[in-house]
């Protein structure tokens, strides 16, 4: 059974964090979709739109691996309130 979680997430190019409410078996690419939501459109632009975009945790130096797209919130280990960074994948 799926359990809700809040997550802070930050948008790659946005100056705002937000607390977005995630399920504990979304995949990386649905926590990508949940952190958009709320923003783009609204306070900011997509990062690069029709690229795609990657979630790994926030670090002070911006380089955690990141996640796999298939991978979800519980397999990733996220704790309620972990902030996490939504970034452009390299290759694009």
């Amino acid at each position: 059974m799926s359990k809700p979680l809040a997550v802070i997430g930050r948008l790659q190019y946005d100056a705002h964090t937000r607390i977005i409410d995630v399920e504990s078996g979304y995949t990386m690419d649905q926590v990508v979709e949940a952190c958009l939501a709320p923003a783009v459109g609204y306070q900011t632009r997509h990062p690069k739109p029709g690229a795609t975009l990657l979630v790994r945790l926030t670090t002070d130096t911006d380089d955690a691996e990141p996640f796999p797209r298939t991978m979800t919130v519980e397999e990733a280990g996220l704790r309620h309130f972990q902030q996490i960074d939504v970034f452009v994948a390299t290759d694009q």
